[in-house]
């Protein structure tokens, strides 16, 4: 070789011992020139790229053994730092900023004095509501998507542990310092993106923590103001924010854009990891939103078993044995996250349950047997709390009803054998044995009055209702009930013209007929078709005064007309479904003035008219509104048609099809 290619030892030390360049921007041209699209992955550091010798890199981050050693400060050569990066560095700042701006609002807003100005770079997110922006799923990007394993810890490993935990392990993103700073960012929720202002925000938060939370159990009870929910999940913001807009009339106006962000956040996190808070806002959604509530109730359920949710009831079962020896502070203080996991647990499966009877299909929760066996566990407590009470009690009921569904539910349309006349006694007795032990421990709430004890009610009779409601399954209309069926066809009609005689009489249900989950208009609707058909089929075998119960069933629609909620609530579609149903029967038994005093009397002769002519449905004849001179959510045309809950004629639940896309 010859002497001019060789290279001093002196030259060489005086290379090694120079210091590195002090910041990026000394970085050589060649590391921010290469393009996009190369991808050749940095495998040394600056000086040993240099010295053009091997890099030995430990877990592909700095120092390299060679810098440790000498005690040099090693930087890393960096080649695909690009245009793209700095963009998304620059949007995470500026997301940074409007926290800030945000929080310095509330500031001002506090101490009362003026306002700062608002950020000229970003839409103002203290003015209207703007529509969100069409490629915010850019905005929410958090990375690359990962297989999840179950973030609690397992006494029992899965054989797919060892693989997740490898792949963890040896990909190069579980370890970037990227992704590890991309992860302690705080997430960007609806206020922060300005879809919403945080003046509605935080009303509708607010009422869903003050009114309609008391119908799930106070499942959030733990969270009191808007800040404490924004700091759990924007996802938990999203979710309450929607339920609340579909619960007040006044903000229908945002349902449609709190709706679309809470869809928007359950959709594109369908492949990631998501905590505890989470699933409850799954579930939240699950019990008021009818056309996602099945979807919504299938991620909860899939994401609680990711999460062992069922091992904290053996955790608490097991401090609940212990709290004999210790005080019963701090076994409150132990038991506080084991037992919100529980109730969580509880509510999914009351959810999970509720929906399977609605849809006429099979669960999907697995129910553990000694979960549902012993959940009397959240009872054994000092003094139980109401919402523990009203919870467990749900739970008891579902589980009968299931097992009413086990033995007497079918696909086919076939009439229910003789032989389960005996398991129809055995079953009203269960009923009626789980109304008596838990009526006298309900109590009224200081926010929803007395509804938990009505609610009580009328959940006594939609299992009275549902278990009788099979014995007409099959049956045409010249078949006579089978006289060992007649006392439980009785039973499920007057369990459904109960129904209809609370909803007149009991000031505590009318004045929370909105504000309760859909499964109570649902129930109601079918307790509705059901005494109608009843009324047109076996009127005269069960004695049924007809106009008696005519006028009853219009005397609530005229009630639910008048009940303002926004076009999509559950109850304008009952109302609409029932009136066709009623003005039907009323035409073909020939009952008149069934209506007389109610919105729908100006109709009853246009109904006539339209089946004179031979059309099929009130749509056709092109009615007007229901209501004279007032465009309200039950104009016959401007209601939807996806779901009427009209689909009740053979005496059973059919599987409706449910509108997911809008």
């Amino acid at each position: 070789m010859s002497s001019s290619l060789k290279r001093k030892r002196s030259e060489v030390l005086d290379t090694e011992t120079r210091p590195p360049p002090q910041s990026w921007s000394q970085l050589d041209n060649e590391s921010l020139i290469r393009t996009d699209n190369s991808k050749k992955v940095a495998t040394a550091c600056k000086g040993c790229r240099k010295q053009k010798i091997k890099c030995d890199l430990r877990n592909d981050e700095p120092p390299c053994a060679r810098c440790h050693r000498k005690g040099l400060e090693c930087i890393l050569h960096i080649p695909n730092r690009t245009a793209t990066e700095d963009h998304k560095q620059i949007s995470l700042l500026g997301k940074d900023m409007l926290n800030v701006h945000d929080t310095l609002e509330r500031i001002c807003q506090h101490l009362g004095i003026k306002n700062p100005d608002p950020v000229v770079s970003y839409p103002n997110t203290t003015g209207n509501e703007a529509q969100p922006p069409q490629n915010d799923y850019e905005q929410d990007d958090d990375g690359v998507c990962e297989l999840s394993p179950p973030v609690s810890p397992s006494a029992a490993k899965a054989p797919i542990d060892s693989y997740l935990t490898s792949l963890q392990e040896t990909s190069p993103a579980g370890t970037s310092p990227q992704k590890a700073r991309r992860n302690t960012l705080a997430p960007a929720d609806m206020i922060t993106k300005g879809v919403i202002s945080l003046e509605s925000a935080n009303t509708l938060i607010e009422y869903y923590l003050r009114h309609l939370d008391r119908f799930l159990y106070s499942l959030a009870g733990q969270y009191k103001s808007l800040d404490d929910v924004r700091r759990a999940s924007p996802a938990l913001l999203a979710a309450m924010c929607t339920v609340a807009a579909f619960q007040k009339p006044e903000s229908s106006g945002l349902f449609d854009i709190c709706n679309r962000e809470y869809r928007h956040l359950v959709s594109t996190a369908m492949f990631e990891k998501r905590n505890q808070e989470f699933i409850r806002a799954l579930c939240i959604g699950s019990f008021w939103l009818p056309n996602s509530s099945r979807i919504l109730a299938s991620d909860a359920i899939r994401r609680s078993a990711d999460c062992r949710l069922p091992r904290s009831y053996h955790q608490l079962s097991n401090e609940r044995a212990k709290a004999t020896t210790m005080t019963n502070a701090i076994s409150d203080t132990t038991n506080h996250e084991a037992t919100d996991r529980v109730r969580l647990w509880y509510l999914l499966f009351v959810s999970d349950q509720q929906l399977s009877i609605l849809h006429n299909r099979d669960c999907i929760m697995h129910a553990d047997k000694d979960i549902i066996e012993g959940r009397d566990l959240l009872l054994s407590a000092s003094k139980p709390s109401n919402d523990d009470v009203r919870l467990i009690s749900q739970v008891s009921l579902l589980v009968i009803m299931g097992q009413i569904k086990a033995v007497f539910s079918s696909d086919e349309m076939t009439p229910v054998p003789k032989m389960l006349a005996v398991q129809l006694n055995h079953f009203s007795r269960e009923l009626d044995q789980w109304y008596d032990r838990f009526s006298p421990l309900f109590e009224a709430d200081p926010h929803i009055g007395g509804f938990p004890l009505a609610g009580l009610k009328l959940h006594h009779q939609f299992g009275r209702l549902y278990l009788g409601h099979h014995v007409l399954r099959g049956l045409q209309k010249t078949d006579p009930i089978p006289l060992h069926f007649q006392q439980a066809a009785l039973t499920a009609r007057e369990a459904a013209g109960t129904i209809f005689s609370m909803i007149l009489e009991n000031d505590a249900l009318r004045a929370n007929i909105v504000g309760m989950p859909h499964y109570f208009h649902i129930m109601i609707s079918f307790a509705g078709h059901f005494s109608l058909e009843v009324c047109m089929k076996f009127s005269e075998q069960l004695g049924v005064n007809v106009h008696d119960e005519f006028t009853r069933i219009s005397s609530v629609l005229a009630f639910f007309a008048h009940t303002d909620v926004v076009a999509q609530h559950p109850l304008a579609r009952v109302t609409t479904g029932l009136m066709r149903k009623l003005s039907d029967c009323s035409a073909a038994l020939g009952v008149d003035g069934v209506l007389t005093g109610s919105p729908f009397s100006r109709l009853e002769g246009q109904y006539a008219a339209a089946r004179d002519f031979g059309l099929a449905s009130t749509s056709e004849a092109q009615q007007p509104g229901l209501l004279p001179g007032t465009t309200t959510p039950f104009d016959w045309q401007a209601l939807p048609t996806d779901f009427l809950y009209t689909d009740f004629a053979d005496f059973d639940f059919a599987d409706t099809q449910f509108d997911f896309v809008t």
